[in-house]
């Protein structure tokens, strides 16, 4: 690199020298939206706004749609309940499957509505310019801007993320972009924090344009990022003496803006519906049935006057639950929040379809509950008052942005390391992490009077 380098300041200093320009330089359409949004000052606000008018419209224009598949999932679990005699079978279709697959199924529209909107940002030529302005940072907490590329799309799905940090010369950077990419945000995080969103925070916009849901929204994908940084950093130093790194520049062609294939996004939001129905949904339908078994068996004892105990708390599930709630006690979250934590490890929308089925469980007798309605009813038994709060939803969240809850993660972790060393270190860290953090959010609250 340093003769090509040496080669081409020889030739910069020829032609300033011998070359006059003779006419005004014609910038093109591309140039000049790139002195804009591309700027060093200008770029990250602009970034920041685009992404905050996405998370406005997946809450806004994804709300029927949600309304009409939630609506057909009740229906069709009264038209089951009606066919079926009263029974474990009944329970099994109705209150595990139906209610847990249904539960995920719900959130399929703003997962679609998000990937529409990355796909037309990447056909249009932006998301090239977003690698851009990250090289930038990614240089100064020692990382190749090589790194850019994997980061950006573990937003979609860590797993294609760590397995694109092959491109990366330096076993360091590569290292470290593998231990902070499951800190990007991907879409099986959406459902939890949609669900949260939508129960506990409240209606209302700033200055009338951007809801408080899309802020809220806006600020778990920048938590992971400031965290990945953090992070990086931190291994960077820490790896310094052990893997030294070798450094390389980062070469990336800037394409021209141009208007987007309405027909290639359309087949990406298919290739992620189906994506998410056809393997999510496997994961979730087994993860039912077991969590259905295990909160239906040991029945109660119905004939004991004496226990006040419900059969969901008497049950395996309930029992495991009650065994770690001290432990998470301190974050705000319950044993059923406990039980979803520990589900979610299978799939981090799993947490969704796990409490879908512990309430649809506890009102047995009656029609299929609505999740959000469920969580927003829920009384504490011994105080009398709601059981979760706002700060107990952003506790959450922020627990499933700095957690690793995602086992398919740990595996290619350990495939692409060929140890198991890095995935329990990365479990172990960001576990840590996460419980440190929701605990600060939690308790700081409560201190602040929320």
């Amino acid at each position: 690199m340093l003769e090509t380098k040496l080669r081409y300041k020889w030739i910069d200093q020829v032609v300033k020298q011998n070359v006059v320009p003779t006419q005004k330089i014609d910038y093109s359409f591309s140039d000049k939206l790139d002195k804009v949004l591309t700027n060093r000052f200008a770029g990250p606000p602009i970034f920041l706004m685009i992404f905050a008018f996405i998370f406005q419209t997946i809450f806004t224009w994804a709300q029927y749609p949600m309304d009409a598949i939630d609506a057909g999932i009740v229906w069709f679990g009264v038209q089951v309940t009606a066919i079926l005699p009263p029974g474990a079978l009944q329970s099994l279709i109705v209150d595990g499957v139906i209610s847990g697959v249904g539960a995920i199924l719900v959130f399929l529209p703003q997962i679609l509505f998000l990937f529409f909107f990355l796909s037309i940002l990447e056909d249009t030529g932006y998301m090239a310019r977003v690698a851009f302005m990250l090289d930038r940072l990614m240089r100064i907490i020692g990382l190749s801007g090589r790194s850019v590329i994997p980061l950006l799309s573990s937003f979609a799905c860590a797993i294609p993320g760590i397995m694109a940090t092959r491109t990366i010369h330096s076993w360091r950077d590569r290292l470290v972009t593998i231990m902070i990419a499951p800190f990007m945000s991907c879409s099986a995080r959406l459902p939890v924090y949609v669900l949260m969103i939508g129960a506990f925070i409240p209606a209302g916009a700033v200055l009338g344009i951007i809801s408080y849901s899309a802020i809220t929204l806006l600020a778990m994908y920048t938590l992971g990022i400031v965290a990945a940084v953090v992070v990086a950093f931190i291994f960077q130093k820490f790896l310094h003496k052990r893997m030294p790194s070798s450094s390389s520049s980062f070469v990336m062609e800037l394409p021209p803006y141009r208007r987007p294939s309405l027909k290639w996004t359309s087949l990406q939001m298919y290739e992620r519906a189906k994506l998410f129905v056809k393997d999510a949904g496997k994961i979730i339908l087994a993860m039912s049935i077991v969590l259905w078994f295990m909160a239906s068996y040991p029945k109660a004892d119905a004939g004991n006057p004496t226990t006040q105990v419900s059969q969901i708390e008497q049950s395996y599930v309930g029992q495991i639950g009650k065994f770690i709630e001290p432990a998470i006690q301190p974050l705000g979250f319950d044993w059923k929040i406990g039980i979803g934590l520990l589900t979610s490890f299978a799939a981090r929308e799993v947490m969704v379809s796990t409490l879908a089925t512990i309430y649809n469980l506890e009102g047995a007798d009656e029609a299929s509950v609505n999740l959000k309605t469920a969580l927003q009813n829920d009384i504490d038994p011994k105080t009398g008052q709601p059981l979760y709060r706002p700060l107990t939803a952003i506790a959450l969240m922020v627990f499933f942005v700095l957690a690793c809850q995602c086992m398919a993660t740990v595996a290619i972790v350990k495939r692409e390391t060929n140890s198991w060393r890095w995935p329990l270190i990365m479990i172990t860290y960001m576990t840590t992490l996460a419980y440190l953090g929701s605990l600060a959010v939690y308790q700081g609250g409560l201190a602040l009077g929320f």
